[in-house]
Protein backbone atom coordinates (compact mmCIF):
# COMPACT_ATOMS: atom_id res chain seq x y z
CA UNK A 1 0.00 0.00 0.00
CA UNK A 2 2.87 2.37 0.95
CA UNK A 3 4.72 1.51 -2.80
CA UNK A 4 1.72 2.56 -4.22
CA UNK A 5 1.15 5.55 -2.43
CA UNK A 6 4.53 6.80 -3.52
CA UNK A 7 3.99 5.84 -6.64
CA UNK A 8 0.77 8.11 -6.69
CA UNK A 9 2.89 11.26 -5.26
CA UNK A 10 5.61 10.61 -7.71
CA UNK A 11 3.21 10.79 -10.38
CA UNK A 12 1.61 13.44 -9.28
CA UNK A 13 4.58 15.18 -8.48
CA UNK A 14 6.01 14.55 -11.96
CA UNK A 15 2.59 16.09 -13.78
CA UNK A 16 3.22 18.98 -11.45
CA UNK A 17 6.55 19.85 -12.37
CA UNK A 18 5.41 19.82 -15.97
CA UNK A 19 2.71 22.72 -15.52
CA UNK A 20 4.63 24.64 -13.09
CA UNK A 21 7.87 24.00 -15.77
CA UNK A 22 5.09 24.91 -19.14
CA UNK A 23 6.45 28.72 -19.27
CA UNK A 24 9.85 27.27 -20.05
CA UNK A 25 10.02 24.50 -22.40
CA UNK A 26 13.77 24.49 -23.71
CA UNK A 27 13.94 23.02 -27.51
CA UNK A 28 17.14 22.19 -29.41
CA UNK A 29 18.17 21.34 -33.23
CA UNK A 30 21.20 19.71 -34.37
CA UNK A 31 22.18 18.04 -37.85
CA UNK A 32 24.83 15.43 -36.08
CA UNK A 33 26.20 14.76 -39.51
CA UNK A 34 25.94 10.96 -40.06
CA UNK A 35 26.05 9.77 -36.67
CA UNK A 36 26.17 5.60 -36.32
CA UNK A 37 25.04 3.48 -34.00
CA UNK A 38 28.08 3.26 -32.07
CA UNK A 39 31.56 3.95 -32.67
CA UNK A 40 34.19 2.42 -35.35
CA UNK A 41 30.65 1.41 -37.71
CA UNK A 42 30.99 3.80 -40.89
CA UNK A 43 27.56 5.12 -41.72
CA UNK A 44 28.06 6.70 -45.66
CA UNK A 45 31.79 6.36 -46.17
CA UNK A 46 32.89 7.57 -42.09
CA UNK A 47 33.00 5.90 -38.56
CA UNK A 48 33.83 7.79 -35.69
CA UNK A 49 35.58 7.35 -32.52
CA UNK A 50 34.69 6.97 -28.85
CA UNK A 51 35.96 10.23 -28.46
CA UNK A 52 33.66 12.02 -30.90
CA UNK A 53 30.64 10.42 -29.48
CA UNK A 54 31.63 11.88 -25.85
CA UNK A 55 32.00 15.17 -27.13
CA UNK A 56 28.61 15.13 -27.94
CA UNK A 57 27.15 13.65 -24.93
CA UNK A 58 29.32 16.45 -23.37
CA UNK A 59 27.38 19.32 -25.81
CA UNK A 60 23.65 17.86 -24.91
CA UNK A 61 24.79 18.31 -21.23
CA UNK A 62 24.98 21.70 -21.59
CA UNK A 63 22.60 22.50 -23.71
CA UNK A 64 19.91 20.24 -21.56
CA UNK A 65 17.08 20.51 -23.71
CA UNK A 66 13.48 19.30 -23.23
CA UNK A 67 12.99 18.35 -26.80
CA UNK A 68 15.07 18.10 -29.45
CA UNK A 69 15.18 17.53 -33.08
CA UNK A 70 18.00 15.03 -34.61
CA UNK A 71 19.22 14.89 -38.47
CA UNK A 72 21.38 12.83 -40.17
CA UNK A 73 20.81 9.65 -37.31
CA UNK A 74 21.98 6.45 -38.92
CA UNK A 75 19.08 5.03 -36.37
CA UNK A 76 17.56 4.45 -33.14
CA UNK A 77 20.78 3.07 -31.24
CA UNK A 78 22.47 6.35 -33.03
CA UNK A 79 20.40 8.29 -31.12
CA UNK A 80 20.36 6.49 -28.00
CA UNK A 81 24.12 6.20 -27.94
CA UNK A 82 24.39 10.33 -27.26
CA UNK A 83 21.23 11.03 -25.30
CA UNK A 84 21.11 8.19 -22.90
CA UNK A 85 17.45 6.42 -21.57
CA UNK A 86 16.60 9.74 -20.31
CA UNK A 87 14.58 10.85 -23.59
CA UNK A 88 12.09 9.15 -25.44
CA UNK A 89 13.35 8.68 -29.20
CA UNK A 90 10.87 8.99 -32.42
CA UNK A 91 12.17 8.50 -35.98
CA UNK A 92 10.62 9.37 -39.15
CA UNK A 93 8.50 6.75 -40.76
CA UNK A 94 10.84 5.77 -43.44
CA UNK A 95 13.15 4.65 -41.49
CA UNK A 96 10.98 2.40 -39.03
CA UNK A 97 9.57 0.87 -42.37
CA UNK A 98 13.22 0.14 -43.58
CA UNK A 99 14.69 -3.35 -43.83
CA UNK A 100 15.91 -2.88 -40.48
CA UNK A 101 13.03 -1.21 -39.27
CA UNK A 102 15.61 2.01 -37.76
CA UNK A 103 17.08 -0.87 -35.03
CA UNK A 104 19.90 -1.01 -37.38
CA UNK A 105 22.12 1.37 -39.84
CA UNK A 106 21.51 0.79 -43.13
CA UNK A 107 23.95 3.72 -44.31
CA UNK A 108 21.41 6.10 -44.86
CA UNK A 109 20.21 8.76 -42.86
CA UNK A 110 17.06 10.13 -40.79
CA UNK A 111 15.26 12.81 -39.27
CA UNK A 112 14.23 12.17 -35.81
CA UNK A 113 13.06 13.94 -32.59
CA UNK A 114 13.37 13.45 -28.55
CA UNK A 115 12.01 13.72 -25.72
CA UNK A 116 12.58 13.60 -21.77
CA UNK A 117 10.55 10.80 -20.62
CA UNK A 118 9.89 13.66 -17.56
CA UNK A 119 7.26 15.14 -19.94
CA UNK A 120 5.03 12.04 -19.92
CA UNK A 121 4.23 10.25 -23.31
CA UNK A 122 3.33 13.56 -25.89
CA UNK A 123 1.63 12.27 -29.79
CA UNK A 124 3.92 11.35 -32.32
CA UNK A 125 3.51 13.12 -35.31
CA UNK A 126 4.56 12.28 -39.36
CA UNK A 127 4.91 13.76 -42.37
CA UNK A 128 5.85 11.15 -44.50
CA UNK A 129 4.87 13.68 -47.67
CA UNK A 130 7.93 15.51 -47.17
CA UNK A 131 9.51 12.31 -48.45
CA UNK A 132 9.42 13.03 -51.64
CA UNK A 133 11.55 11.27 -54.80
CA UNK A 134 14.36 13.16 -55.98
CA UNK A 135 15.29 12.83 -59.57
CA UNK A 136 19.29 13.82 -60.21
CA UNK A 137 20.45 15.57 -63.10
CA UNK A 138 22.67 12.63 -63.86
CA UNK A 139 20.92 10.22 -66.22
CA UNK A 140 22.40 7.18 -64.42
CA UNK A 141 21.21 7.73 -60.83
CA UNK A 142 17.82 5.75 -59.75
CA UNK A 143 15.27 8.61 -58.13
CA UNK A 144 14.85 8.20 -54.29
CA UNK A 145 13.37 9.41 -51.29
CA UNK A 146 14.08 12.54 -49.46
CA UNK A 147 13.85 13.11 -45.74
CA UNK A 148 10.48 13.17 -44.06
CA UNK A 149 9.45 14.92 -41.10
CA UNK A 150 9.21 13.75 -36.97
CA UNK A 151 7.71 16.06 -34.79
CA UNK A 152 5.42 16.13 -31.47
CA UNK A 153 2.37 17.45 -29.95
CA UNK A 154 2.73 18.96 -26.31
CA UNK A 155 -0.21 20.65 -24.47
CA UNK A 156 1.32 23.60 -22.46
CA UNK A 157 -2.03 25.08 -20.27
CA UNK A 158 -4.68 25.74 -22.92
CA UNK A 159 -2.09 25.87 -25.81
CA UNK A 160 -1.11 23.36 -27.82
CA UNK A 161 2.26 23.44 -29.67
CA UNK A 162 3.19 20.90 -32.61
CA UNK A 163 7.83 20.43 -32.62
CA UNK A 164 8.31 18.89 -36.56
CA UNK A 165 12.16 17.94 -37.09
CA UNK A 166 12.93 18.18 -40.76
CA UNK A 167 15.99 18.10 -42.99
CA UNK A 168 15.66 19.72 -46.41
CA UNK A 169 17.56 18.78 -49.58
CA UNK A 170 20.94 19.99 -50.09
CA UNK A 171 22.88 21.97 -52.40
CA UNK A 172 20.51 25.10 -52.78
CA UNK A 173 21.32 27.71 -49.76
CA UNK A 174 20.41 30.29 -52.00
CA UNK A 175 17.82 31.80 -54.95
CA UNK A 176 20.75 32.04 -57.37
CA UNK A 177 21.51 28.03 -57.18
CA UNK A 178 18.24 27.75 -58.56
CA UNK A 179 18.99 28.81 -62.10
CA UNK A 180 22.55 27.02 -62.04
CA UNK A 181 22.93 23.48 -64.23
CA UNK A 182 24.31 21.54 -61.32
CA UNK A 183 22.00 22.85 -58.49
CA UNK A 184 18.32 22.75 -60.22
CA UNK A 185 17.59 19.12 -59.67
CA UNK A 186 18.18 19.54 -55.84
CA UNK A 187 16.22 23.16 -56.07
CA UNK A 188 13.48 21.45 -57.60
CA UNK A 189 13.13 18.83 -55.27
CA UNK A 190 13.68 21.63 -52.02
CA UNK A 191 10.75 23.62 -53.59
CA UNK A 192 8.19 20.72 -53.12
CA UNK A 193 9.30 19.83 -49.97
CA UNK A 194 9.19 23.54 -49.30
CA UNK A 195 5.49 24.03 -50.48
CA UNK A 196 4.28 20.56 -48.40
CA UNK A 197 5.88 22.02 -45.55
CA UNK A 198 4.25 25.14 -45.94
CA UNK A 199 0.70 23.81 -46.51
CA UNK A 200 1.43 21.51 -43.33
CA UNK A 201 1.94 24.47 -41.43
CA UNK A 202 -1.12 26.73 -42.50
CA UNK A 203 -3.43 23.39 -42.20
CA UNK A 204 -2.20 22.79 -38.22
CA UNK A 205 -2.43 26.69 -37.68
CA UNK A 206 -6.29 26.14 -38.73
CA UNK A 207 -6.49 23.42 -36.27
CA UNK A 208 -5.34 26.13 -33.86
CA UNK A 209 -1.79 25.04 -32.94
CA UNK A 210 1.33 26.71 -32.25
CA UNK A 211 3.71 25.14 -35.18
CA UNK A 212 8.01 25.35 -34.05
CA UNK A 213 9.44 23.41 -37.25
CA UNK A 214 13.22 22.73 -36.24
CA UNK A 215 15.78 21.63 -38.07
CA UNK A 216 18.25 21.67 -41.48
CA UNK A 217 16.58 23.84 -44.16
CA UNK A 218 19.72 23.97 -46.14
CA UNK A 219 18.54 27.24 -47.33
CA UNK A 220 19.18 30.91 -45.83
CA UNK A 221 16.11 31.85 -44.81
CA UNK A 222 17.52 35.24 -43.20
CA UNK A 223 18.34 36.48 -46.79
CA UNK A 224 16.24 39.12 -48.20
CA UNK A 225 13.87 38.35 -50.69
CA UNK A 226 14.46 34.40 -50.13
CA UNK A 227 11.62 32.37 -52.19
CA UNK A 228 11.68 29.79 -49.53
CA UNK A 229 11.07 32.20 -46.46
CA UNK A 230 8.71 33.94 -48.70
CA UNK A 231 6.60 31.03 -48.94
CA UNK A 232 6.46 30.20 -45.27
CA UNK A 233 5.56 34.04 -44.69
CA UNK A 234 2.86 33.33 -47.23
CA UNK A 235 1.02 31.20 -44.85
CA UNK A 236 2.02 33.36 -42.24
CA UNK A 237 3.20 36.70 -42.44
CA UNK A 238 4.12 36.59 -38.91
CA UNK A 239 6.09 33.68 -39.07
CA UNK A 240 9.58 34.15 -37.35
CA UNK A 241 13.01 32.35 -37.97
CA UNK A 242 15.49 32.11 -34.96
CA UNK A 243 18.49 32.13 -33.93
CA UNK A 244 18.85 35.72 -35.95
CA UNK A 245 22.62 35.89 -34.40
CA UNK A 246 24.84 33.57 -35.80
CA UNK A 247 28.25 33.32 -33.86
CA UNK A 248 29.40 29.82 -33.85
CA UNK A 249 32.23 29.03 -36.67
CA UNK A 250 33.71 32.48 -35.94
CA UNK A 251 36.75 30.53 -33.94
CA UNK A 252 36.91 27.53 -35.77
CA UNK A 253 40.73 26.97 -37.28
CA UNK A 254 39.84 26.44 -41.03
CA UNK A 255 42.83 24.21 -42.29
CA UNK A 256 42.31 25.35 -45.83
CA UNK A 257 46.62 24.76 -46.35
CA UNK A 258 46.52 21.36 -45.34
CA UNK A 259 43.23 20.56 -47.10
CA UNK A 260 44.29 21.51 -50.06
CA UNK A 261 47.79 19.94 -49.64
CA UNK A 262 46.10 17.07 -49.10
CA UNK A 263 43.79 16.94 -51.84
CA UNK A 264 46.57 17.64 -54.34
CA UNK A 265 48.60 14.35 -52.99
CA UNK A 266 44.96 12.31 -52.70
CA UNK A 267 43.24 13.75 -56.09
CA UNK A 268 45.95 14.88 -58.89
CA UNK A 269 43.00 14.27 -61.29
CA UNK A 270 41.79 17.65 -59.91
CA UNK A 271 44.89 19.25 -61.15
CA UNK A 272 45.25 17.15 -64.44
CA UNK A 273 42.06 18.25 -65.20
CA UNK A 274 42.77 21.95 -64.73
CA UNK A 275 41.37 22.50 -61.74
CA UNK A 276 42.68 23.18 -57.88
CA UNK A 277 40.79 21.79 -54.56
CA UNK A 278 38.67 24.59 -52.97
CA UNK A 279 38.54 23.63 -49.20
CA UNK A 280 35.06 22.76 -47.99
CA UNK A 281 34.46 25.01 -44.63
CA UNK A 282 32.01 24.26 -42.31
CA UNK A 283 31.27 28.06 -42.47
CA UNK A 284 29.27 27.72 -45.23
CA UNK A 285 26.68 25.74 -42.93
CA UNK A 286 26.02 28.82 -40.41
CA UNK A 287 23.15 30.15 -41.75
CA UNK A 288 20.50 27.19 -42.98
CA UNK A 289 19.47 25.79 -39.58
CA UNK A 290 16.51 27.28 -37.60
CA UNK A 291 12.90 27.30 -35.51
CA UNK A 292 10.25 28.03 -38.11
CA UNK A 293 7.77 29.76 -35.72
CA UNK A 294 4.55 30.40 -36.64
CA UNK A 295 1.59 31.13 -34.20
CA UNK A 296 0.53 33.59 -31.57
CA UNK A 297 3.72 35.62 -30.48
CA UNK A 298 4.27 35.57 -26.46
CA UNK A 299 4.44 38.19 -24.44
CA UNK A 300 7.59 37.62 -23.26
CA UNK A 301 10.78 37.78 -26.01
CA UNK A 302 11.78 34.37 -27.15
CA UNK A 303 15.44 33.21 -26.58
CA UNK A 304 17.32 31.69 -29.28
CA UNK A 305 20.80 30.83 -29.92
CA UNK A 306 23.09 29.25 -31.85
CA UNK A 307 25.74 26.80 -29.71
CA UNK A 308 29.26 28.63 -30.35
CA UNK A 309 31.09 25.01 -30.80
CA UNK A 310 33.49 26.52 -33.30
CA UNK A 311 36.73 26.60 -31.17
CA UNK A 312 35.42 22.88 -29.88
CA UNK A 313 35.26 21.76 -33.73
CA UNK A 314 38.22 20.11 -35.47
CA UNK A 315 38.89 18.68 -39.02
CA UNK A 316 39.59 15.02 -38.11
CA UNK A 317 40.01 14.05 -42.23
CA UNK A 318 41.72 15.83 -44.68
CA UNK A 319 40.45 15.68 -47.98
CA UNK A 320 37.94 12.86 -47.98
CA UNK A 321 36.37 13.39 -51.38
CA UNK A 322 35.51 16.56 -54.19
CA UNK A 323 32.35 17.52 -55.94
CA UNK A 324 32.01 15.70 -59.35
CA UNK A 325 30.23 15.57 -62.20
CA UNK A 326 27.82 13.51 -63.77
CA UNK A 327 30.46 11.55 -65.67
CA UNK A 328 32.92 11.27 -62.17
CA UNK A 329 35.24 13.96 -63.54
CA UNK A 330 36.19 17.18 -60.90
CA UNK A 331 33.20 19.71 -61.29
CA UNK A 332 34.84 23.10 -61.93
CA UNK A 333 33.17 26.24 -60.92
CA UNK A 334 33.57 28.83 -63.04
CA UNK A 335 36.72 30.26 -61.50
CA UNK A 336 38.60 26.57 -61.96
CA UNK A 337 38.52 25.48 -57.85
CA UNK A 338 36.79 21.67 -57.07
CA UNK A 339 35.19 22.01 -53.72
CA UNK A 340 36.88 19.48 -51.82
CA UNK A 341 35.54 17.83 -48.80
CA UNK A 342 36.87 16.85 -44.92
CA UNK A 343 35.47 15.22 -41.95
CA UNK A 344 34.82 18.04 -39.26
CA UNK A 345 34.08 16.46 -35.01
CA UNK A 346 31.55 16.29 -33.77
CA UNK A 347 29.69 18.06 -36.60
CA UNK A 348 29.44 19.97 -39.55
CA UNK A 349 26.56 22.22 -38.06
CA UNK A 350 26.26 23.82 -34.70
CA UNK A 351 23.27 23.16 -32.34
CA UNK A 352 20.88 25.77 -31.70
CA UNK A 353 18.78 25.67 -28.73
CA UNK A 354 15.49 27.98 -28.34
CA UNK A 355 13.48 28.52 -25.04
CA UNK A 356 9.83 28.45 -24.68
CA UNK A 357 8.18 31.35 -22.28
Amino acid sequence: MRSTLLYAIAAIAALTAFEATAEELKLASWNIGNLASKPGVPLRGHARDEAEYQHIRDIFAKLEPDVVALQEMGSIGSARAVLGDSYNIVFEQRCMNNSAHCNEDVDDIFTAIAYKKSLGQLTEVQVPQLSVMHTSECANETPRPVRGGVGLEIQRGNETVVVLSVHLKASCKRNGNEAERDQADDCATLMKQADILSEWIKTERAAGKKVIVAGDFNRQLLDRGDRVAAKLRAVDPGVQFYPTSRECWASFPNRGAAIIAAANQKFPEIAAAGGRPLPYSPKSNSKIDYFVVSGPAPQTPVSSEQYAMGGDAKTTELATDYLKTCEGKPNEFEDGSVLTFSEVEPSDHCPISMTLP
